[in-house]
């Protein structure tokens, strides 16, 4: 017959929080929407990142129901980096983190032009057919409405696609 009275076995059956381990310096990404997390490690390339890269979906969240959370350990974003986050994602906190304290927290803001990030959805937008860099305006931001430039579609939130690299 097997016991569960030890005191060991009941500090683990009574743990009910995992927690993240902490990075000494480099970039929290917190408070991303779930079905835009691996669109956003897509268009960051993190998967050839030589840094520790750690990747959390669908953790609960006090603010949404549930969100992702990317840390990077010694990588700092570009402008344009958190541009490309805030078009898939625009309720993203960015916490600029050193010596294990959070220095600098900002919102994510989404630009008022996109260029490069975004693949067009119209097949006979010239983007697709020669090697040309997308050009979207922002029509709405609250919902996401864009527009293409080159073909004038008009693309929403749920059809944004990363562009593929090499084009």
């Amino acid at each position: 017959m097997l016991s569960y009275g030890s005191d060991e076995m009941k500090k683990s059956t009574t743990r009910t929080k995992r927690t993240i381990e902490l990075i000494p310096n480099g970039t929290v990404i917190d408070h991303i929407d779930p079905e835009a997390l691996f669109k956003i490690v897509k268009v960051l390339k993190l998967d050839e990142s030589d840094d520790q890269v750690f990747v959390g979906n669908n953790l609960k969240s006090k603010s949404y129901e549930r969100k992702g959370i990317i840390k990077l350990e010694n990588v700092y974003l570009s402008p344009e980096d958190v541009n490309k986050i805030s078009v898939f994602s625009p309720h993203v906190t960015i916490n600029i983190i050193k010596d294990y304290l959070v220095v600098e927290k900002y919102k994510v803001e989404i630009p008022s032009e996109i260029n490069g990030i975004i693949a067009c959805n119209n097949p006979n937008c010239i983007t697709n057919v020669e090697h040309t860099k997308t050009h979207w305006l922002v029509k709405r931001k609250e919902p996401l409405s864009l527009f293409c430039t080159y073909c004038e579609r008009t693309m929403h939130r749920g059809e944004i696609e990363v562009r593929h690299v090499g084009r």
